[in-house]
């Protein structure tokens, strides 16, 4: 792509170097993917799948320029190596988003993007929307698990990836005419101007509870970050707000969308009657403007109905009749590490779920205990290098539902596990607590001293399927640690 119109929606520049003739051949965050022709942009990498970390994007320019780049976006004083165009930036980050949008052609543009935010529940959301529309509309899917095109799934690095990343997703949705895609929207994609430069028809809102304290440092911080993506909508787009959130109503204020309401408990556009909870789904009465149908889901729990009845919203929004709304909330929906019941003929039921947040904790330990199980055990711990301040409570959590709870690892990182399990235990109280810091261990344990009727619940890590204790990072995956414990009992 010329040089010249790649910059042209780039505002806030200084450009030092001439800039005819200049082919781009890629637009790249990571030196390692440089090739000859290269635009480099210098910012700081976290990728949530591959744990890269950069802290100084900066410090990679001279690697960048030697593997072949030709031009390089930056933002600090630093020295730049002759020969290659420069071009210097307030922002690199939001810099990276406009030039990748701009390099494939703002493909987001083509499409009707809808993009759910919140603390938990994003995954679901997206995947039960996904079975929704994919019945009569193509549909894209990106998030924390992967991305999906028409069901067919490929491996992604982040919740919300990397400008570059993101935008060659999605022309390659709209280069095969998708109609839509359905993108979670994470406060580290937003904050990090990660959808810089997205055209979003639909915005979505799940719930708002404690996460990510370490990089938002305040809970209004994070809040704020949120509502930035509903405060982007036009009168021509829509916004669906769950509002039986006590934060509900400041996404509603916050946009200028039209606005669809869900909730339990709240009177909404959107609502839900009559629910049965099961080991195996949920069955319910569906309440919206358009009428009222019966529900057989296969999904568990109260915070399921949360997140359907979310996805009904983004349906509703964009004119999808009942029939066909039933249909998908009906149909098969299978999201890996989200309240996954692992069934090898054990007369007691094993759920991993990625549960890390307190509200997650909370939501799926309230559930396992409405299954009436004769003795709930827990196994849980909590990252390293992340949120200190969730992890008393998440132990309250955890004490106040289980029977037994078994705090282990789950990716210490820098930190040393048994400070962060000290941590867990301080808010456990009148509750049979063990520590086993070897995660299999852990579940090994809990699998054996599981009886008939019993529920263990293993949270935290869900999909993951890598374990890092100090720099080192290997595969590990709780689904695959209980069937092959299984097995063997």
């Amino acid at each position: 792509m010329d040089l010249k119109v790649l910059l042209g929606q780039l505002k806030d520049k200084q450009i030092t170097g001439d800039v005819e003739n200049i082919d781009v051949k890629g637009v790249v965050y990571d030196p390692l993917r440089v090739e000859p022709g290269f635009l480099f942009v210098a910012i700081n990498i976290y990728t949530q799948m591959d744990k890269i970390e950069i802290p100084e994007g900066h410090d990679k320019i001279e690697e960048a320029v030697k593997a072949g780049a030709s031009v390089i976006v930056y933002s600090k004083d630093v020295d730049v190596p002759d020969g290659v165009v420069k071009i210097k930036v307030p922002d690199t980050r939001y810099a990276l988003a406009i030039l990748s949008d701009s390099f494939y052609g703002h493909p987001s543009g083509k499409l009707k993007l809808i993009g759910i935010t919140g603390t938990n529940g994003k995954t679901t959301t997206t995947h039960i929307v996904e079975s929704i529309f994919i019945q009569n509309f193509k549909i894209g899917l990106i998030g924390t698990l992967y991305y999906k095109l028409q069901g067919v799934i490929h491996k992604s690095k982040d919740t919300t990836p990397e400008p570059p990343d993101l935008q060659a997703i999605m022309k390659e949705m709209a280069d095969q005419n998708f109609d839509y895609c359905a993108l979670e929207a994470s406060s580290h994609g937003i904050d990090f101007h990660r959808l810089g430069g997205c055209s979003f028809g639909v915005a979505a809102f799940t719930n708002f509870t404690q996460d990510h304290l370490d990089y938002h440092k305040t809970m209004e911080a994070y809040l704020n970050t949120k509502l930035r993506l509903f405060k982007w909508m036009s009168e021509d787009d829509a916004a669906v707000v769950n509002i039986d959130d006590s934060f509900g109503q400041r996404f509603v204020d916050a946009t200028k969308a039209k606005v669809l309401t869900y909730a339990l408990d709240t009177k909404a556009d959107i609502m839900a009657k009559n629910i049965e909870y099961h080991i195996a789904g949920t069955r319910y009465t569906l309440v919206t403007s358009a009428g009222e149908v019966q529900v057989n889901s296969g999904l568990i729990g109260r915070f399921n109905v949360y997140n359907s009845l979310c996805a009904v919203g983004i349906a509703l929004s964009q004119n999808i009749s009942l029939e066909q709304i039933k249909s998908g909330l009906e149909a098969p929906i299978i999201v890996a590490g989200r309240f996954e019941l692992i069934d090898k003929g054990q007369d007691f039921s094993v759920v991993v779920d990625y549960a890390h947040t307190p509200d997650g904790m909370d939501n799926v330990l309230k559930m396992a205990k409405a299954l009436n199980p004769k003795t709930l055990i827990t196994v849980f711990g909590c990252g390293g290098d992340r949120d200190k301040e969730k992890r008393p409570i998440m132990g309250g959590i955890a004490g106040q539902y289980s029977d037994l709870v078994v705090v282990t690892a789950d990716n210490p990182r820098g930190e040393n596990a048994t400070d962060i399990s000290n941590d867990i235990k301080a808010g456990i109280k009148d509750t049979t607590v063990e520590t086993i810091l070897d995660r299999r261990e852990a579940i090994e344990h809990a699998l054996k001293t599981a009886r008939t009727g019993d529920i263990i619940m293993i949270c935290g890590k869900g999909h993951e399927t890598t374990q890092t204790i100090g720099t080192q990072t290997f595969h590990f995956n709780d689904r695959e640690e209980v069937e092959k414990i299984l097995e063997t009992l």
